[in-house]
């Protein structure tokens, strides 16, 4: 028999400095789940801002190693700017919200988008899943569920991260040389066997594949020191522009060197 008491109204987490990189990530993406509708917002106990709304979806583009949930972030990053603050949430902004949570593998709600008040209890939001995922999905091996969807997320953007400060390192022979001690052959192998691993079905879509093998190959034959061998430090340098980093000004070894990579390398 249910209950006619009023429900309490939800709490929205908002994103603190105190976070990890991974909560404020996870963050990020439960906020814009709140967009998907009016009538979820209408159980907030606070709607959240138009200006913590941007800031949640610069993090995750900033972080988000997959061009397709990325690009939907950016479509909803746009929505977004044409809501005024105080005024009623653009119904653009709604459905660009559904876009993204169906582009990281979210699904639609039962009763429809309109009808989720944000206190169903989905198969999205289950810890088992009890709706199978259709067989193209599952043999692209998607996320079976709204939060196997953001954890895998996070875990893309960390490897990325971590190959990223190696490549950084390894792509300024100057830099270096400068180092009074260098990690070992298993820890550079390691980092860029995460990134590999991490993609799954979807790696041999990813640009930085075929220059991430590549670099792999070449470190797997170093025993790394002071000197960097040529085709390490150019395998390095391909697979960063592969990921979207860029040449700094004056070349990877000018005197200020290349660009620091996210900090997130417990290695």
């Amino acid at each position: 028999m249910k209950s006619n008491c009023p429900r309490e109204p939800r709490a929205l987490q908002p994103i603190s400095h105190r976070d990890t990189e991974a909560e404020a990530f996870n963050k990020a993406v439960l906020l814009m789940d709140e967009m998907t509708s009016a009538r979820r917002l209408s159980t907030l106990e606070r709607q959240p801002t138009r200006a913590e709304l941007l800031s949640a979806l610069d993090l995750y583009i900033a972080i988000d190693p997959i061009e397709n949930s990325r690009e939907r972030a950016r479509e909803l990053r746009e929505a977004a700017l044409m809501w005024r603050e105080g005024e009623k949430v653009p119904q653009a902004v709604h459905e660009a919200a559904r876009r993204f949570i169906l582009s990281i593998g979210g699904r639609k709600p039962p009763g429809g988008w309109e009808d989720d008040d944000g206190y169903q209890v989905r198969a999205v939001d289950r810890d088992t899943d009890d709706a199978e995922p259709p067989p193209a999905a599952e043999a692209a091996g998607a996320p079976r569920s709204y939060g196997d969807a953001s954890k895998k997320a996070a875990q893309l953007a960390q490897a990325v991260a971590g190959a990223v400060n190696i490549a950084g390192a390894l792509a300024s022979p100057r830099l270096w040389a400068r180092a009074t001690s260098w990690p070992s052959r298993e820890h550079l192998v390691e980092h860029v066997d995460q990134l590999l691993s991490a993609f799954g079905a979807e790696l041999d879509q990813q640009r930085f594949a075929a220059p991430a093998r590549r670099l792999r190959a070449l470190l797997s034959a170093w025993e790394p020191g002071p000197e960097i061998p040529t085709d390490v430090s150019e395998a390095a340098r391909e697979l960063l522009a592969a990921l979207g980093i860029e040449e700094p000004p004056g070349g990877w070894d000018a005197p200020e060197g290349p660009p620091e990579g996210p900090s997130n390398d417990n290695g």
